[in-house]
């Protein structure tokens, strides 16, 4: 017997809870790490938004799964990097922002990783980033890191919302190229970096 759909829900296929939603985040990001794949890198950032915004909804208000989806919750640099992840998701799946969109975009210009420039200089990646409130920069593979890190301590119930991840604002940090301070990367930042010369096609 199916599921008789009704009201405001939503018609859902195999996937009924935002850790569900979570596991196929997991399962995105590791084929994005094993190629760093367009399309992966689509529905690893698509899955990501939704999960943040929209599937908390299928969470109990006063669980910390839901309380650490609140943007008034979160530091000011995880909220960027969400609206970065906005920014991209809105782009690519709609190819044209609306102007309300448009405005609150933070994300200035989009890296095909094979420019030459200092980013390419600093990264020595040739995958695709993207640069946000000028003096930040986010490759595919930071971004991956950043967001899978998040979304680990967001499902972490041992965790509450006032511990937010040291090692997650670190390697955000470490993303703004003019307040980058010296000494070793940030382990968070450096994963993966061995597997990014090219992104398939």
């Amino acid at each position: 017997m199916g599921n008789t759909v009704s009201g405001i829900e939503g018609p859902v296929i195999c996937i009924s809870s935002s850790l569900e939603m979570y596991d196929k985040l997991k399962y995105e990001s590791s084929r994005l790490q094993n190629g760093w794949h367009h399309y992966d890198t689509f529905n690893f950032l698509v899955t990501a938004w939704h999960l943040f915004v929209d599937w908390k909804k299928s969470d109990d208000p006063n669980s910390l799964t839901f309380k650490k989806r609140k943007a008034s919750e979160l530091p000011d640099s995880m909220n960027l990097i969400l609206d970065v992840v906005r920014d991209v998701v809105n782009g690519s799946k709609h190819f044209e922002l609306n102007q309300r969109s448009a405005d609150r975009r933070r994300v200035g210009e989009v890296l095909n990783g094979n420019e030459v420039g200092w980013y390419s200089y600093l990264f020595h990646e040739d995958i695709p980033g993207v640069t946000a409130d000028t003096y930040w920069y986010f490759s595919v593979r930071v971004l991956n890191n950043l967001v899978t890190r998040y979304f680990e301590w967001v499902f972490d119930d041992s965790s509450p919302v006032s511990d937010f991840p040291a090692d997650l604002e670190e390697a955000i940090a470490y993303c703004n190229i003019a307040q980058r301070k010296g000494g070793a990367s940030p382990s968070l930042w450096l994963k993966g970096i061995e597997t990014t010369r090219g992104l398939q096609s």
